[in-house]
């Protein structure tokens, strides 16, 4: 082959974040370059360094979709028109947090095989309404029990998350002022509906 390497990855092309629910599809590529001996050529992705394949396409035959992202992608997709790299992208329909990690992309012919890895996160934005529920896939708890006596009236409470590779963050604020609920038939104070508010309960009042 005179020092020419018979397949060469040139360029791999995997979103490195992605917030769930924004993108219908998701387009992981892999480009290379051949010599003349295309003999055996194959385009395989792994995911998470996984033995098998979840994506398989061997020149002039239909790619395949495997494991967890079988029926997940769109196997009439084409990245181009050259018919030795048409189907060496996957379109991956509707993404979803399962499916973050890292994606290897391989391509071989019978002479040689070339390989490059890129990570995918696919996270889920916080929403503010809890009851809409995050079906799992993501669970945070942080709690921390103070004495009324301890704190300053009023006493401002802070919650950041962050996503430190994602370069997101959400931020709440809760303002409490120390002592009882009010349990009079009066009309609660703004103090009765804050203190609700901090601690997740519910302020009555009779009419």
């Amino acid at each position: 082959m005179d020092g020419l390497a018979a397949v060469k990855i040139i360029k791999i092309v995997v979103p490195e974040i992605i917030q769930y629910g924004v993108m219908d599809a998701v387009i992981l590529d892999c480009d290379y370059t051949l010599s003349n001996d295309t003999a055996g050529l194959m385009v395989k992705w792994f995911f998470r360094n996984k033995a098998r394949p979840v994506y398989q396409w061997i020149a002039t035959q239909k790619p395949q979709d495997m494991g967890i992202l079988r029926g997940r992608v769109d196997l009439s997709y084409r990245a181009s028109t050259d018919p030795l790299k048409m189907h060496r992208a996957m379109r991956i329909v509707k993404p979803n947090t399962d499916i973050s990690g890292d994606y290897t992309c391989v391509v071989s012919t019978f002479m040689e095989e070339d390989s490059r890895t890129k990570q995918m996160t696919i996270f889920e934005g916080v929403v503010q309404n809890l009851k809409q529920g995050l079906n799992g896939r993501y669970s945070a708890v942080a709690s921390v029990t103070l004495n009324d006596a301890d704190l300053p009236t009023p006493a401002e409470f802070i919650c950041t998350l962050r996503i430190s590779q994602a370069k997101y963050a959400v931020r709440k604020e809760a303002i409490y002022y120390p002592g009882p609920i009010s349990t009079t038939p009066e009309m609660p104070t703004a103090a009765d509906f804050q203190l609700a508010a901090a601690v997740g309960s519910k302020v009555y009042y009779q009419v």
